[in-house]
């Protein structure tokens, strides 16, 4: 017979604010890559490295929480923020590099949630992640 461990299981008050924060950006990364970028064409509809990446960081902002709130202990949150947090800020630098040069039209406003979402993920690990040191 095997023991359990005492604080196994998820406990939703192991998530802190700006983790929730995180998943929500995630939230609007995925909305933002399902709206119009230029014209009525979006992110999604023929999807290229970048589209792939952003919605890639986006599920996985949406499962910080879920993850800390799975995880008993703080080391594999923390790798994964930190993980997560790198990748987010070198594609939120991407995004703003992209900004200045916009397609023939303008960007449409799938492209500025995108962009925002993708700030505010990376700015929210900045945060989450120096609060864990």
């Amino acid at each position: 017979m095997s023991q359990g461990h005492p604080e196994a299981g998820m406990k939703i008050s192991r998530v802190h604010p700006g983790e929730w924060l995180a998943g929500l950006a995630g939230i609007a990364l995925l909305a933002g890559l399902m709206l119009p970028w230029d014209g009525d064409t979006t992110a999604l509809s023929s999807p290229g490295f970048l589209d792939v990446v952003l919605t890639a960081l986006a599920l996985a902002g949406i499962l910080l929480p879920v993850i800390v709130a799975g995880s008993s202990r703080t080391n594999v949150p923390i790798v994964y923020e930190t993980f997560l947090w790198t990748i987010t800020l070198l594609f939120a630098l991407v995004m703003i590099v992209k900004a200045f040069f916009p397609p023939e039209g303008g960007f449409g406003n799938g492209f500025w949630l995108a962009l925002l979402a993708t700030v505010v993920l990376s700015f929210t690990l900045w945060r989450s992640v120096d609060r864990e040191r």
